[in-house]
């Protein structure tokens, strides 16, 4: 703990240098003396915002005994916004929080301190005053910007189905006009994939009716009519729906235009008449009437109303008809892969024109309709009073009160949008501010099917949380926001690996998987589901990682989920080691590193050692370090039987499977073993399991017995005696009495069956 408080301090100060030598206020040359600090992610990470040729420079300058010179700025408090308690807007706002950070670090002022609620920034002295609100702006604008949202969202639309049937129009708040752009690109993109579904069937009955008419009568020609019919049937049944929904929906839009129009008329007639003090408010009134579709807007719809192959020409970017303002989509449509151009629901009539109609509202704005608020200041929030109750008029997300401009949550903000509040009688939408809705829209922080949202690292000290999530997702489908990990999986027999497993098992088996071990005793790791934060221990972690690669398992195998693998997994989870071993031992009858296992479960059992502490079982480190000690002394009589009668023989699994059936007693299980043993000794070879040798000498010696050690060309081994196996048995029956004897003795069983795999393998039905 004292070695991390002096790598954090000497971070900040080579921080604060950085900073002074940014803006002139030292040389370059002072920063020699913080040449090591280049191993830290976070001083690193800074270098590289700030200034990569300071790193380049560091690299291959020529080390030396540089004076550590003292910085002359000054740190400056900011508070953060308080973290909603809602569990994915949690992560959208820590994600602003520390890109909002890291902006400022980019422009030189970096965060050298870090606590609950607030962060220190340093100002060097040549440094121009730190404007916040100015900041947090261009923040704002780069973070919604296309080739922002392109960079944050758009891998997520690329690569996670955010719901089974699609998204139903979400009506989302644009705080930037780059924002505007990008989400109109995308709708535009999710209507043109239903021109090219129409025109794909299209194909399809030409090339039938050609197929067709050149085949004579009978059972295929019978067929491929059937077929075409079909076809012809789907093509009329989707123009009429689509034909009939813009229709309804163009009526629909007339009408409001039409009240609309009423409206202002009558305002502008008060206005008229109105007396100067009241004019403002008028006027503001007046304005609010504005329709929310242009003028080139509404024409486009009337003209599509009675004829929808005229909406295609016109919602095509190529198109000579199509407006100017669908025409600047074009160099944009490229970027939304298949997958995003099906996310929103346009198979869905009144839903199409909805997504048409909010496509249109973003194109005709000409400004911004959102300011998002500031999330850090230099004075703390306060955060106004609400009313009691979950159907209080304030965001869902927040807790601030609502105004007019309030939003549906939707799948953009949520990952379960519908929520069945207590005073309620069912499910329903809550409502959310645009503040909540826009930095929502920002984070890729969005559980879809088959993904899973997993926490890293803590608060705070986050920066080398985050640097190890931009690693981990390098190459992959996975999705990385500040120090959170969206996990998707893949598709194995038609459906998500997350849904076959679990979520949490899934979890465990994907970061077991791809994740440096070293890194998972690391960091702690949390599945966040609902409100809930779900610790991922890591001593499963580390057990999932060696499971997997002793037995070289695979969650896909031939096509199908590896249940045993799941299984296993669970019981890791519940820290039954011996269990999950079994499992996969008698799944694969074979163990293909048998190395990575010895020195896994080492490492499992001192990791028992530094976690369990006093709020859980302390007696699993003893148990587990037991287990494997009874585990080797039976296992040299176990493997004395199987040379004997010749290994791998059906003899041979017939004699194991009966010791396996008698280890209660050690008399009964040498009676066993006499049956084919003259001798009254075995032998425990360390080469066999450098674990299981060190455990089992060291319950002999717990035993009162003496450790006969001894070596030969085949290495070092131990003398397992007649006697030393009652003395162990009656050793440990002592730590286990009644009851805990029975478990015990099962677990042993479990994992001496472990040991030779080939005699247990689970037989393939049929």
């Amino acid at each position: 703990m004292e070695r991390v408080m002096v790598q954090a301090s000497t971070v900040a100060r080579a921080k604060r240098l950085v900073a002074d030598v940014r803006f002139g206020e030292a040389p370059r040359e002072a920063l020699l003396a913080y040449k090591e600090a280049l191993d830290e992610p976070e001083f690193a990470a800074f270098l590289e915002r700030i200034d990569p040729r300071i790193v380049r420079y560091l690299r291959v300058a020529p080390g030396g005994s540089q004076a550590l010179s003292d910085p002359k700025g000054k740190d400056l408090l900011l508070y953060l916004h308080p973290l909603p308690g809602e569990r994915q807007m949690r992560a959208a706002y820590e994600v602003a929080i520390e890109g909002f950070l890291e902006h400022l670090e980019a422009k030189g002022y970096p965060v050298v301190e870090r606590g609950a609620g607030w962060v220190k920034a340093y100002v060097s002295p040549k440094a121009p005053s730190l404007d916040l609100e100015g900041a947090w702006k261009a923040y704002i604008e780069e973070a919604f910007s296309l080739e922002g949202l392109s960079a944050r969202l758009l891998p997520l639309l690329n690569s996670v189905r955010l719901a089974g049937r699609g998204i139903s129009a979400p009506k989302v708040p644009v705080p930037t006009l780059g924002a505007r752009d990008f989400l109109a690109a995308w709708y535009l993109a999710n209507l043109l994939s239903v021109k090219e579904r129409l025109a794909w069937r299209d194909q399809e009955i030409r090339r039938l009716e050609e197929e067709a008419s050149r085949l004579p009568e009978g059972s295929e020609k019978s067929r491929k009519l059937r077929e075409l019919e079909k076809r012809r049937q789907d093509q009329e049944k989707e123009l009429k729906k689509y034909g009939g929904e813009l229709r309804k929906k163009w009526e629909e839009i007339a009408r409001e235009e039409e009240k609309r129009a009423e409206k202002r008329r009558k305002l502008e007639e008060r206005l008229q008449r109105a007396k100067p003090k009241d004019r403002p408010r008028l006027e503001n009134e007046l304005l609010a009437l504005e329709s929310p579709l242009a003028e080139w807007a509404l024409e486009g719809l009337e003209k599509a109303k009675d004829d929808p192959g005229r909406l295609w020409t016109w919602l095509d970017p190529e198109s000579p008809e199509a407006p100017g303002a669908i025409q600047r989509l074009k160099p944009y449509l490229g970027r939304f892969g298949p997958l995003a151009k099906g996310q929103l629901n346009t198979a869905v009539g009144n839903k199409f024109t909805k997504i048409l109609e909010e496509l249109l509202r973003l194109l005709s704005l000409s400004s911004p309709d959102v300011e998002v608020p500031p999330l850090v200041s230099e004075t703390p929030f306060a955060l106004d009073l609400r009313d009691p109750g979950d159907k209080a008029d304030v965001c869902y997300g927040c807790g601030r009160p609502l105004g007019k401009d309030k939003l549906k949550a939707s799948k953009l903000v949520f990952a379960s949008p519908s929520q069945r509040l207590q005073s309620g009688n069912g499910q329903e939408e809550p409502w959310v501010c645009p503040s909540c809705a826009a930095l929502a829209l920002l984070s890729p922080i969005k559980p879809g099917e088959g993904s899973v949202l997993v926490q890293v690292g803590s608060y705070g000290a986050p920066e080398a949380a985050k640097h190890f999530a931009r690693l981990l997702v390098t190459g992959t489908l996975h999705v990385a926001a500040g120090r959170y990990l969206l996990l998707n999986s893949p598709q194995v027999g038609g459906k998500p690996l997350a849904q076959a497993l679990g979520r949490v098992v899934y979890a465990l088996q994907a970061l077991g998987q791809e994740v440096n071990p070293k890194v998972l005793e690391r960091f702690p790791f949390y599945l966040v589901e609902g409100a809930q934060e779900i610790p991922l221990p890591p001593r499963a972690l580390w057990l999932s990682h060696v499971l997997q690669r002793a037995f070289a398992s695979r969650p896909d195998e031939g096509g199908e989920v590896n249940r045993p693998l799941g299984e296993a997994l669970r019981y890791a989870l519940g820290d039954l080691p011996w269990h999950a071993l079994y499992t996969l031992a008698r799944r694969y009858g074979r163990v293909a590193d048998r190395f990575s296992l010895e020195d896994g479960l080492m490492r499992y059992a001192s990791l028992l050692e530094k976690e369990v502490g006093m709020k859980e079982n302390t007696d699993l480190s003893q148990r587990f370090r037991d287990v494997a000690g009874l585990t080797g002394l039976l296992s040299a009589w176990v493997g004395y039987v199987e040379g004997q009668v010749g290994r791998n023989s059906q003899e041979a699994k017939r004699a194991v499977v009966k010791l396996l059936d008698n280890l209660e007693r050690p008399g009964d299980f040498l009676y066993v073993a006499a049956y084919h043993l003259d001798s009254t000794q075995a032998r425990l070879y360390e080469a066999g399991g450098a674990f299981f040798y060190q455990e089992a000498k060291r319950l002999l010696q717990e035993a009162g017995a003496r450790a006969q050690e001894a070596e030969e060309g085949s290495g070092r081994f131990l003398t397992v005696s007649q006697d030393d196996l009652h003395r162990v048995y009656a050793h440990l029956a002592a730590r286990y009495p009644g009851k805990a004897w029975e478990g015990f003795i099962y677990e042993v069983r479990l994992s001496l069956a472990s040991r030779f795999p080939q005699y247990i393998r689970m037989e393939k039905e049929g």
